[in-house]
C-alpha cells in the first residue's frame, strides 16, 4: 500500500516513517505544495494530510487534487481548533480525520481499513465468507474484519450494476460501508465494547487480529441488502448481535477527546449521505444516498 504523509513537523514525519516503513510504502512530504507536486507525479492508494501546511494548507492542497481529476482517498490531521475545518474537508471527501495528538496504532487501524485487496469473488464464494441469494441483492457475510476490503469491493462492484452510480457517489458509499460494516462486525458481532477498543489500540496489540478471534468464536453473521432505483441506493446492515443504545453515542464534535473513537463511525457516515436510521435493538442500520447526478 503506497502512502502519502504531509506534515511540517519535522519528528511526527519521522515517527511516522519509523512506525510504518515496513509495513506500506511510505513517501512523506513537508508542505502542501511539495505534496502537489508529488501527487501529480507519482499514484497513491491513500494521502495523509495536516491542514496547517506551509506554502498550500491541506484544504488547498486536496482542493487542487480534486481539481486535476484526483480522486485518491486522504485522511486529515488537526488541533482542536480546526475541528470545523475538519468537517468541511469531510464534504471534499476524506475518510476520516484525526486529533493531535494522537496515536500511531490508532492511526494505523483506520490506515488498515481502506488498505487495498485484490478480490477474488470465487475464492470468497467458495469459502463460505459470501453468500448472496439468488435473484435479489441480499448478502450474508462472515463477519471477519480483515477481510473488509474485499467485502466492500465486492458490495460497490454490485452498486457499479446501475447506470446512475458516479465515481462521486461510489467514494461516498464506500466510506459509509467501512464505517457501518465495520461497526457491525466489531461492535455488533464481536461484541467489542469502545473501551475495550480503546485499551486495545492503546495497548499496541493487532486489533483486527483481536476482532476476529472474537467473531471466530460465535456462529454470527452480517446481512446486508442493496436496494436501487433512478433515485438513489438504499443499503440495510444487520448483525446477529445484541445491538446498542444508538442515544449513548458521544457526538465527537462535542467531545472530541478519546482520539474520536467513540461515535466516528456514525458521525463519518452522516457526512456523507442522505439519512440513517437504526432499529430499536441497534443491530440493524438502513441508510440511503440520492445518485449525484440527481443532486446537480
Amino acid at each position: 500500500m503506497k502512502i502519502l504523509f504531509v506534515d511540517d513537523e519535522e519528528t511526527i514525519r519521522e515517527l511516522f516513517w519509523e512506525y510504518f516503513k515496513d509495513e506500506f510504502n511510505v513517501t512523506l512530504a513537508s508542505d502542501g505544495m511539495e505534496a502537489l507536486a508529488i501527487s501529480n507525479q507519482n499514484t497513491f492508494d491513500l494521502i495523509i494530510s495536516d491542514i496547517s501546511l506551509p506554502k498550500l494548507n491541506g484544504i488547498q492542497f486536496i482542493q487542487k487534487l480534486r481539481a486535476d481529476g484526483n480522486q485518491t482517498p486522504f485522511l486529515v490531521i488537526t488541533g482542536d481548533s480546526d475541528i470545523q475545518i475538519a468537517i468541511d474537508v469531510f464534504r471534499m471527501g476524506a475518510v476520516d480525520f484525526f486529533l493531535k495528538p494522537f496515536r500511531m496504532e490508532a492511526l494505523r487501524s483506520r490506515i488498515k481499513k481502506f488498505e487495498n485487496a485484490d478480490i477474488d469473488l470465487t475464492l470468497l464464494y467458495n469459502s463460505g465468507e459470501i453468500t448472496q441469494f439468488s435473484g435479489d441483492c441480499k448478502i450474508k457475510l462472515k463477519p471477519q474484519i480483515k477481510k473488509l476490503t474485499s467485502y466492500i469491493a465486492f458490495l460497490t462492484k454490485q452498486i457499479l450494476n446501475s447506470p446512475h452510480a458516479s465515481t462521486e457517489d461510489l467514494i461516498s458509499i464506500k466510506i459509509v460501508l467501512y464505517e457501518l460494516l465495520a461497526n457491525a462486525i466489531e461492535h455488533g458481532v464481536a461484541g467489542v465494547s469502545y473501551a475495550e477498543k480503546q485499551e486495545c489500540l492503546e495497548s499496541n496489540l493487532d486489533y483486527f487480529k483481536f476482532v476476529d478471534e472474537r467473531c471466530a468464536d460465535t456462529n454470527s453473521s452480517v446481512f446486508v441488502e442493496l436496494l436501487m432505483d433512478d433515485v438513489g441506493v438504499t443499503v440495510v446492515i444487520r448483525d446477529e448481535g445484541n445491538g446498542f443504545a444508538v442515544s449513548s453515542i458521544p457526538n465527537p464534535i462535542e467531545n472530541p477527546s478519546a482520539n474520536l473513537v467513540s461515535g466516528r463511525g456514525i458521525f463519518l457516515a452522516k457526512m456523507n449521505i442522505d439519512s440513517i436510521v437504526y432499529n430499536e435493538k441497534g443491530n440493524e442500520v438502513r441508510f440511503f444516498k440520492t445518485w449525484n447526478r440527481i443532486v446537480h
